[in-house]
């Protein structure tokens, strides 16, 4: 097998368990240990983190190593005033420049969010849900012709999943219509309303965000 491929191979692999909370926020990524466990070169390991830390999802400690990104309210709290920023000026472009082909892909990604289970049978997250949601907030700015704005959105959104592990292990709160949410998004989108779709979409955010501060303070 390349070396290339070896290296994109082995990426995928400890960045989807990094996103999925398999390696928890703030652990130290021992290279002996996860050189075992993806089965690795010590040459593959060392172009496979530089690439996580270049994403926001692991950090580089002098003489230490690597560790996943340690989440924080203080964090959480500028991560989403970034996400609104980034994504709301997307989604306005989206929403005004997009032609048919965002639309079918817009309406075929809410459908399938609208169809997924949110929950698996441990009370988690369900892996099904995730990924459409994921594609779901994906497809809304994918209309924008800023593909620098786009590839911004997609590393603040993967950040976002580990502190949506974070607040999975924390709690929910089971009164939110988070379907409903969504749909409102969705048809503020189809219907061309720049403002009210923006609108709706930093409403979703910040209230998610208050939610997990609300978990984590309940528990110190």
């Amino acid at each position: 097998m390349a070396q290339s491929t070896r290296v994109d191979d082995a990426y995928r692999s400890l960045r989807r368990d990094i996103l999925s909370g398999r390696h928890l926020p703030g652990a130290k990524l021992l290279s002996a240990s996860l050189r075992e466990e993806y089965d690795i070169s010590s040459g593959v390991l060392r172009e496979v983190l530089p690439r996580l830390a270049g994403e926001g999802l692991v950090v580089s400690e002098p003489q230490r190593g690597f560790r996943v990104i340690q989440v924080s309210v203080s964090d959480l709290r500028q991560l989403t005033e970034a996400r609104v920023l980034v994504e709301t000026a997307a989604l306005r472009q989206a929403i005004e420049r997009g032609d048919l082909q965002w639309e079918t892909r817009v309406v075929a990604a809410h459908h399938t969010l609208a169809g997924s289970t949110p929950r698996d049978d441990a009370g988690n997250l369900s892996d099904e849900w995730l990924l459409a949601h994921s594609n779901f907030h994906e497809a809304l700015l994918s209309g924008s012709p800023n593909q620098r704005l786009q590839r911004i959105a997609s590393q603040l959104r993967d950040t976002t999943e580990l502190y949506r592990c974070w607040s999975n292990r924390l709690g929910d709160e089971p009164d939110r219509d988070i379907e409903g949410e969504h749909r409102r998004i969705f048809e503020a989108a189809i219907a061309r309303e720049a403002d009210c779709a923006a609108s709706l979409l930093t409403e979703h955010y910040e209230h998610t965000t208050q939610i997990m501060i609300r978990l984590s303070e309940s528990l110190g």
